[in-house]
């Protein structure tokens, strides 16, 4: 316990980080004083990482606002950006993708004046994930093939895997399955290459990257009518992401499973499975993961007959859409809303 409680210094943050400890990185910075963490960025930094890690996105942005302002102040330009993507990230999963765009824009900006190919890249791949969600998939690839260049110059493994994981789900939204599972494919080679190079980043990290695709990868089956394939590799995605303590992808994972247990004709197992994704989702505010998983939980009600309970997953699922801005995606479900019957009162 008194370890649990001890507030953290800045060697035991860098070891916590590294060892991807985001629970213990967690609990300790919540016992250090605020003046302490504002004194060294970058035990801010970390334990804000370690809240995002662990789904709270709310505390993790009022940390890392923190993080940037002190590096900021004493002249850290790597950390400020570090916190500037880090707050873009974390608005990104509250559903706050104005706010997480803004910052996404000041780190393009920043890493252009700076001629930095790291946060050029990163900063593209954030701007083109939130522009996939809000429909705009040709902006999006644009900025995807922006972050790639800029990796592969630097010769970057894991930020490639990252963006081969998004041209991946953008070819995927697009129809082209077959585009899309080559990407994730090629996102796990680079996660090898990764490995191979020794590259300085937590083995939570890259397992979290091969957790992605085999959960995109399992959704491309599902898809195909493939459920046993589909649930063998969402299964292993979804025990990945436990072992990591990491609930947005458990919730995708188990609406991915949800999809191949639809496809193996267990619409029972889909349902339990879609309620359990959708009681993490709630409990982090995970916006798109809301939307995504009351979409396809209202398919599933409207299949079995269910009228009431389609329209008002629907319902809710058109409205989580319609804040994230993925205009396009809102109307679509708001449609299929009305032809199954009445908004509900």
């Amino acid at each position: 316990m008194e370890a649990a409680t001890h507030p953290l210094t800045l060697d035991d943050a860098r070891a916590l980080r590294a060892a991807g400890d985001w629970r213990a990185l967690a609990d300790r910075g919540a016992a250090t004083p605020p003046e302490v963490l504002a004194a060294e960025p970058e035990v801010a930094y970390a334990y804000a990482a370690a809240c995002r890690h662990l789904g709270d996105a709310r505390r993790a942005v009022q940390v890392a606002e923190l993080a940037r302002d002190e590096a900021r102040r004493h002249g850290n330009r790597l950390l400020s950006a570090e916190a500037v993507n880090l707050i873009g990230n974390a608005c990104f999963e509250q559903g706050r993708l104005e706010d997480a765009e803004r910052s996404f824009a000041e780190l393009l900006q920043g890493a252009a004046d700076w001629g930095d190919e790291e946060f050029t890249a990163r900063a593209s791949n954030n701007l083109g994930v939130i522009s996939n969600v809000r429909g705009r998939r040709d902006l999006a690839l644009g900025y995807y093939e922006r972050a790639a260049a800029a990796y592969q110059r630097i010769g970057n493994f894991f930020g490639l895997a990252q963006t081969h994981q998004n041209l991946g789900i953008s070819y995927r939204d697009l129809g082209f399955d077959a585009d899309a599972d080559a990407h994730f494919r090629r996102a796990m080679e680079m996660v090898d290459a990764a490995r191979a190079a020794g590259v300085a980043r937590a083995e939570t990290d890259l397992e979290s990257l091969v957790g992605i695709a085999e959960t995109e990868r399992a959704l491309l089956r599902a898809r195909a009518g493939d459920g046993a394939l589909a649930e063998a590799l969402a299964r292993r995605a979804l025990q990945r992401f436990r072992d990591l303590g990491e609930p947005w992808g458990q919730a995708d994972a188990l609406r991915v499973l949800a999809a191949a247990a639809r496809a193996a004709g267990r619409d029972s197992d889909a349902r339990a499975l879609l309620d359990q994704s959708l009681e993490i989702a709630r409990e982090h505010n995970y916006l798109l993961p809301l939307a995504e998983v009351q979409r396809d939980r209202g398919l599933l009600l409207r299949d079995a007959g269910d009228t009431a309970g389609a329209v008002e997953a629907l319902t809710a699922s058109a409205a989580h859409f319609r804040t994230l801005g993925a205009a396009a995606e809102a109307e679509a479900v708001a449609a299929i809303a009305r032809a199954v019957g009445p908004h509900p009162a």
